[in-house]
């Protein structure tokens, strides 16, 4: 039994130890977990050792009681700033090493450790788990916590404190700084930490030797406001990519050798720039140079700086080093070397690149035009502290050009060239334009201007023609507008001879000074004689330049002249206006001055298409209002009754067309005034038309916007602005309004709308020609109340079947005509002087009638510029109707409408109340007699010679007997009595001899030549009128009498003819150079309704007066 018991205990001994390693196993495994879980817990802690205090040193983390180490792999500055915050240690300065750093024992904590920063423990941080690892003690990551106080910095190696190769302390152990990406800021933050005054510069490449030990500091970036070089952003500490051959060095200004001066210059201040940089001098390269580097240099070299130039003048290149490239100053610097700059001795520069400066106050700065001859157009010369140069055009231009004309008080300029008169003097000194934005008071103040040092050929010299090269005025007028000419060369103020200045010069100058067109040109010191100066050159304008400076001009052929032949030029503006009273010169009372007067203007007429005008005109902006009464008071002086008729879109007043002949007299306190806006960039167009939008002036008072609407409606081509082709701007075009049932109910509508009065015709079939662009309305049917004719009911805008051969017209109430009526009718140039007004002629009394006005009225009808005032005939006696009397005209007026009169009042007068006026003949000589001389015609308001191309006797008989001078006994050609003047009117002329007048012969047409006025032609007469005339005179006669009897059988059929016609025909004659239009009054039939009667009874009142003239005024003669 025993051996049994044996056997099954060994049996239960051999499963017990089977059981028992497995078990241990078990036991183990468990126990390892229960480790490594219970490291979760909140029994662990965080030191320091082996550094220089606690917050430096190997990194250790106590775990369940045992201390151990953490492995280095991954370690980062997110790291050390977790345990450096963790310990409660300075986080200005962390490093992931520390001093004297050396080997733990024990376990190894963590590994692989991977902060974010903002953790509150390092074990919070990710990594592999607690005690796994593959690293060795050698491995043991370390930190080091400071607020920088224990750390230091020197310079070494440079002779003293202030100078040499950067070393920094840290950690115990002196270190240098790499090169890389070191700049001036850098260099700012170390003198400026060591107390060393600001950087001067800055070198790598160890300048200042190798230095030893680790390299702290690589890539650092400094913004140079840092206290402390560590307090960069870096790297991290002993991180780099560099050897000692890459270390960097600094030279504050403490410690620095330097000094700055202007060498071989002109003056003082002026010269080729160098530098002493260490003991040596260099020069400065001009790569980047500007102003504001040579602004710093002037300063610190205690010379002027209101005006700096770069360039070295005429001083010769530097030798041995080139000290600074590519300086950028900003201007503030107290020197030179503070300015950002290449590393000193780094350039890519040779010595013909030194730059240089000119400083200066402006007092040894001139500038001059030379060779135009007057001081506003010229080759640009400068004298610069005593040395004279040019300028020369390369980067020259308009906006430079502008800049010196108006520091020369010269106006603008005009243009880079002038015509030369006298050769200037060659330079080897230039002076280069920078940029000018054009706002500059002077050329000194363009930035970046060089003086000398560059090379200019001389055909590259900058020139300049300002407007004041040749500055016109006109003096002696009675009117703004009018007068002599006066030019002023220089600062000289000049009179110019007649025969110098032709009609296309004139043109220039009226437009020059905004006077609008040229309407005459008078000779013979018209405006009376000046003094002084008469200048001897011609101007021989094309005619379509801005400015007279810009015409070329030619020495006088003849060079003799005085002030008898002074010119004198009309232009067609003549309105002197201004506000008076107001609060501010863009409001207040309109006053105009006429005949030498300032007056109040009447409100009676004055809109606001007018005072937008004005607005305008005064650089005053829009028109705000116009007030009623005399809302800045009456004024002084003779109220002006003259009515503007602007559109509102005009520039001047002066542009406006203005009746002052007839208008009625002033209720008593009511003047014009305006409010402007004051802002001079508002600016007003034409509205277009609409038929749902019938404005007249949109612009309201309490709000002004973009556009007009009194502009949107004409007449054309009609002598007038109340007759003529209807024209209607809509969607940006003029366009014409077709005849198809276009009556005087029509034409009613559009004499109100332009305030013309009533309409006496309404006209058809292009009656005043066919107009261009769309035909915009077709069957217009009005019922003669609405204001705009757009509002009339009609096809619609552009819809028609017409073409323009069918626009429609409209003669109104107010248009005028002017005549002399002769007895005989055969001079058109003298007789009754008569006015058509309202539908009917009357004569206008001679009553306070004046020179003058006899001269406008001789310059309207095309009858030369002169006329008397003769008796009237003695053989009539029976009153007739008179329209207006005591017409003064000024000097100026191109038309009798401009001028001051009593009120229309049509009225009986007597044949010695009434004006009879004879004009000087279109045609006169100009030589030793009356009957031998130059051919001069008038015509368009000046006079003008004849060329003498094809000129012979045929033509020159012509003119004698035209001029009551006999026979012609020469014709005589290639100015044999002189060069004339003004334009060359006719060529070509090729008459028979028969002709009555020297324009019934064929020419080319009027002012087209190709002659010069040494082809003036001329003739000599008999001197003695013959009763006789050239061959056929006699049956020219014979068919005269025979013609005026068959013409007075005509007559006579017309008026029986005309009683009985339900349309009667009135035509209207406007003499001179005016077309003639026929105006028919329409009558409508009995059957027309009720209320076209009241709009036409004003029409057919007319009508009726005009019947019981029948007697002495005939419509189909006239």
């Amino acid at each position: 039994m025993v051996p049994h018991e044996n056997s099954g205990s060994a049996d239960l001994r051999r499963c017990f130890v089977h059981f028992g390693s497995l078990i241990i196993a078990v036991v183990s495994v468990l126990s390892a977990c229960v480790i490594t879980g219970s490291l979760g817990g909140t029994d662990k802690e965080l030191r320091l050792v082996a550094g220089e205090n606690n917050c430096s040193g190997r990194v250790e983390v106590k775990v369940q009681g045992a201390w151990g180490t953490v492995c280095s792999n991954g370690w980062d500055m997110e790291e050390a700033s977790v345990i450096c915050r963790q310990l409660g240690c300075p986080t200005d300065i962390k490093s992931t090493g520390w001093t004297n750093s050396s080997a733990g024992s024990g376990p190894i904590w963590m590994d692989h450790v991977s902060c974010r920063g903002n953790e509150s423990a390092l074990w919070n941080c990710k990594h592999d788990g607690w005690g796994k690892h593959n690293c060795t003690h050698q491995q043991d990551a370390g930190v080091t916590c400071s607020d920088g106080s224990d750390l230091e910095m020197r310079l070494v190696n440079g002779g003293n404190k202030c100078l040499g190769r950067i070393e920094v302390k840290f950690q115990g152990q002196w270190g240098t700084v790499c090169d890389d990406n070191f700049n001036i800021d850098h260099a700012s933050v170390v003198c400026k930490q060591l107390e060393c005054g600001s950087a001067v510069s800055f070198s790598g490449s160890a300048n200042f030797g190798r230095g030893s030990g680790p390299i702290w500091f690589d890539d650092l970036v400094c913004n140079g406001n840092e206290s402390a070089l560590w307090k960069c952003k870096h790297e991290g500490w002993g991180k780099h990519n560099c050897d000692h051959s890459e270390d960097t060095g600094v030279i504050c200004l403490n410690g620095a050798d330097l000094s700055l001066r202007l060498i071989d210059g002109v003056t003082n201040c002026s010269g080729r720039l160098e530098v002493k940089f260490q003991g040596e001098w260099g020069t400065v390269c001009d790569d980047g140079w500007d102003s504001n580097d040579a602004a710093v240099a002037c300063k610190q070299l205690g010379c002027p700086t209101a005006f700096t130039a770069i360039g070295r003048v005429n001083a010769s290149e530097g030798t041995g080093n080139i000290w600074l490239d590519n300086v950028a100053c900003r201007g503030h610097e107290s020197a030179l070397w503070q300015c950002r700059h290449h590393e000193w001795g780094k350039h890519y520069c040779n010595h013909n690149e030194d730059a240089g400066v000119t400083c200066s106050d402006g007092s040894d700065l001139e500038l001059r035009l030379k060779g135009g001859n007057s001081r506003c157009a010229g080759t640009v010369e400068v004298e610069i502290q005593k040395l004279v140069g040019k300028v020369c055009d390369r980067g020259w231009g308009m906006k430079e050009a502008d800049v010196i004309c108006r520091q020369l008080e010269c106006g603008s300029a005009l243009k880079t060239s002038y015509q030369i008169y006298s050769k200037t003097k060659p330079t080897n000194t230039w002076l280069f334009l920078g940029s000018c934005n054009g706002n500059e008071t002077s050329l000194w103040d363009c930035n970046n201007w060089q003086w000398g040092g560059l090379s200019c050929d001389h055909y590259e010299e900058a020139k300049i023609t300002c407007s004041a090269h040749r500055q016109p005025r006109l003096v002696g007028g009675d009117i703004p507008c009018s007068g002599r000419v006066e030019v002023k060369h220089g600062d000289t103020w000049g009179s110019v001879c007649d025969s110098d200045f032709s009609l296309e010069a004139a043109s220039v100058l009226c437009r020059e000074l905004q006077c609008g067109t040229v309407v005459s040109i008078l000779g013979g010191a018209h405006f009376g004689e000046g003094s002084g100066q008469i200048w001897a050159e011609e101007f021989q304008c094309e005619g379509n330049e801005s400015h007279l400076s810009l015409c070329s001009v030619a020495p006088r052929p003849d060079g003799i002249c005085n002030h008898s032949r002074d010119v004198g030029v009309v232009c067609s503006r003549y309105t002197e206006i201004r506000l008076a009273d107001g609060k501010s010169s863009c409001e207040g009372r309109v006053e105009l001055k006429m005949l030498g007067a300032w007056g109040p203007l009447c409100n009676s007429h004055w809109d606001m298409d007018d005072a937008h005008v004005l607005c305008q005109q005064l650089k005053c902006g829009v028109a705000l209002s116009t007030p009623e009464g005399a809302h800045f008071g009456e004024g002084s002086g003779q109220v002006w009754r003259h009515m503007f008729h602007c559109t509102g879109t005009e520039q001047h007043v002066g542009d406006c067309p203005v009746t002052a002949l007839g208008a009625s007299l002033c209720p008593a306190g009511q003047v014009a005034s305006v409010i402007c806006s004051g802002n001079q960039n508002q600016t007003l167009s034409p509205c277009n038309s609409s038929s749902s939008d019938p404005t007249s002036s949109t612009i309201s008072e309490e709000s002004a916007v973009a556009c007009i609407g009194s502009g949107q409606l004409r007449l054309v081509n009609g002598g007038g602005r109340c007759a003529g082709r209807i024209e209607i701007y809509h969607e940006g075009s003029w366009g014409t309004v077709c005849d198809d049932s276009w009556d005087l109910r029509d034409a009613h509508v559009v004499c109100r709308q332009l305030g013309c009065g009533v309409a006496i015709n309404a006209t058809s079939s292009a009656h005043f020609g066919e107009g261009t662009g769309p035909i915009l309305l077709d069957e217009v049917n009005c019922n003669g109340k609405e204001s705009r004719i757009w509002q009339c009911p009609s096809h619609g805008w552009g819809r028609h079947n017409c073409r323009h051969k069918e626009d429609a017209g409209v003669v109104c109430s107010e248009f005028m005509s002017l005549r002399l009526m002769s007895e005989t009718r055969e001079e058109a140039c003298a007789g009754r002087l008569e006015v058509f007004y309202n539908g009917a002629w009357g004569s206008i009394g001679k009553n306070r009638l004046a020179p003058t006005t006899v001269e406008v009225v001789c310059r309207q009808l095309g009858c030369a510029d002169k006329g008397s005032i003769i008796p009237a005939p003695a053989a009539r006696t029976m009153p007739r109707h008179m329209w207006v009397d005591e017409v003064q005209c000024p000097k100026g007026p191109d038309t009798l409408w401009q001028c001051p009169s009593s009120p229309w009042r049509r009225r009986l007068a007597n044949p010695s109340e009434e004006t009879w006026i004879t004009c000087a003949s279109k045609i006169r000589l100009q030589g030793n007699t009356t009957c031998s001389g130059r051919v001069e015609v008038w015509h368009e308001g000046s006079w003008g010679t004849v060329c003498d191309d094809s000129w012979d006797l045929h033509n020159a008989q012509v003119v004698c007997q035209q001029l009551g001078c006999g026979s012609a006994l020469k014709a005589l050609k290639e100015a044999e009595f002189g060069q004339g003047t003004g334009p060359i009117w006719l060529n070509e002329v090729k008459c028979t001899g028969n002709e009555s007048s020297l324009w019934d012969c064929p020419a080319k047409p009027w002012g087209r030549s190709d002659c010069g006025h040494k082809e003036d032609a001329a003739v000599t007469c008999s001197g003695i009128a013959t009763n006789g005339s050239p061959s056929g005179a006699g049956h020219a006669v014979l068919f005269g009498i025979l013609g005026v009897i068959l013409l007075a059988i005509v007559v006579v059929l017309l008026v029986w003819a005309q009683r009985r016609r339900q349309l009667q025909r009135l035509t209207v004659s406007l003499r001179g150079e005016n077309s003639v239009h026929q105006v028919q009054y329409q009558e409508l039939d009995s059957q027309r309704k009720t209320d076209d009667l009241d709009l036409l009874n004003s029409s057919e009142t007319i009508l009726a007066r005009t019947e019981k003239e029948n007697g002495n005024y005939n419509p189909g003669s006239l």
